[in-house]
């Protein structure tokens, strides 16, 4: 499930890329030229897995406040972490800033239609499943219709809103893609979103 994000973030990076809130470097990992990527993180911890697995540029900052130059950066990618930012209006003007005139923000969020599933994982962590589902508190998901919105007031065009991964086993991946072409897409986990900046 976390590989097909990754390669549906990944396949719409071009030029000079950098993923914000990368975690262990997911998205980075699926770029073949990933000379022209740079991998970030808030932890440290983080940030030197990523350099160590994906031998790219590393830079640990909060995504909030980013240490780039204006318009030095053509993709911008964000998998899993904006609902878990305190100010993500600022991560979004932010990420605008860095961005050259018609780049590409990419970014995915939890479906927040599935977020029963949260509380189905919190239970399993419970009964002892604590190596298929980590611990990461129950984090607020953001309805799609704010998200947009908030693209759209900090200047950014949305281009492509898709819901991907109805059913999280890798065994029903030719399923799920499938499922993805009905109107059961709606209940896929994960929202992937391409907004382009505005000129």
């Amino acid at each position: 499930t976390m590989r097909r994000r990754a390669a549906s973030l990944a396949a719409h990076v071009v030029g000079r890329s950098v993923e914000l809130g990368g975690g262990t470097g997911a998205v980075t990992a699926q770029l073949t030229d990933r000379s022209r990527a740079i991998h970030s993180d808030i932890s440290p911890r983080m940030c030197r897995v990523a350099m160590n697995k994906l031998g790219c540029a590393s830079l640990c900052f909060d995504a909030e406040s980013i240490p780039l130059a204006d318009e030095t950066v053509d993709t911008a990618v964000s998998a899993e972490m904006i609902y878990y930012l305190e100010r993500p209006q600022c991560f979004l003007a932010e990420a605008h800033r860095v961005l050259r005139s018609g780049g590409r923000l990419v970014l995915s969020t939890t479906n927040p239609a599935m977020t029963f599933l949260e509380r189905g994982r919190t239970l399993l962590r419970r009964l002892g499943f604590s190596r298929m589902f980590f611990d990461d508190g129950s984090p607020p998901f953001m309805a799609l219709d704010r998200l947009t919105a908030m693209l759209e007031q900090t200047g950014f065009t949305i281009e492509e809103v898709r819901y991907i991964v109805v059913l999280p086993f890798a065994c029903l991946d030719r399923l799920n893609r499938l499922l993805e072409r009905t109107f059961l897409r709606r209940f896929g986990l994960f929202v992937v979103l391409v907004a382009k900046k505005n000129a």
